[in-house]
């Protein structure tokens, strides 16, 4: 099973934490049997190496997790600039966060949605999108006034046809989006796409 693009990584693991634990334990150890004991010598060395190889191991995991944080954080705020563009070619558009899919179908997708600006919580029909569609994913549309309209009821179930979407993005990076310090970071590596 593939793990959902829209949730950002976990920087920290428990292999990393107990790895970076037993190194430090070692190393004390170590540093203990060297100071207390000269001829310790062998052991000390022996539960030194074994320090400096836990560490390497958790230093090795600290590093990939953080590095795929950092490659997350750089496409997510690439997805909201593109997202916030189109937005603003757009004269009528609204955002819908997808909570919940609640099964799959080759012609689309029954999903539970959110409309940001009313906080309204309803079943969506979702047809098949161009862009593979996770939940938490904020979904640009233009809402069909045949549906929607001002002050009138919700409708019981909204039907989203791929004609009135427009782009996606991760709702977990939108606070990324607004910090000055990751747009730059998006602007320094250029989506290849």
């Amino acid at each position: 099973m593939r793990t959902n693009p829209m949730v950002k990584p976990q920087n920290t693991s428990g292999w990393a934490i107990t790895l970076t634990v037993i190194s430090c334990a070692c190393l004390a150890i170590a540093i203990r049997l060297f100071l207390t004991q000269p001829s310790a010598s062998p052991a000390g060395l022996a539960i030194m190496v074994v320090a400096i190889v836990l560490a390497g191991g958790a230093a090795a995991i600290w590093f990939v997790k953080l590095r795929r944080t950092k490659a997350w954080i750089t496409n997510a705020v690439q997805q909201w600039e593109h997202f916030s563009s189109v937005k603003s070619l757009l004269g009528v558009a609204t955002e819908v966060t997808v909570l919940d899919i609640l099964s799959i179908d080759p012609l689309g997708a029954w999903a539970i949605i959110r409309w940001d600006k009313f906080g309204h919580v309803q079943r969506a029909w979702v047809e098949a999108l161009p862009d593979e569609i996770w939940r938490d994913s904020v979904l640009l549309i233009s809402p069909d006034p045949a549906q929607i309209q001002v002050h009138g009821p919700w409708p019981e179930i909204y039907y989203l046809r791929a004609a009135d979407y427009h782009a996606y993005a991760p709702a977990a990076a939108f606070p990324y989006f607004r910090g000055p310090k990751y747009q730059s970071l998006a602007r320094v590596h250029p989506s290849k796409s």
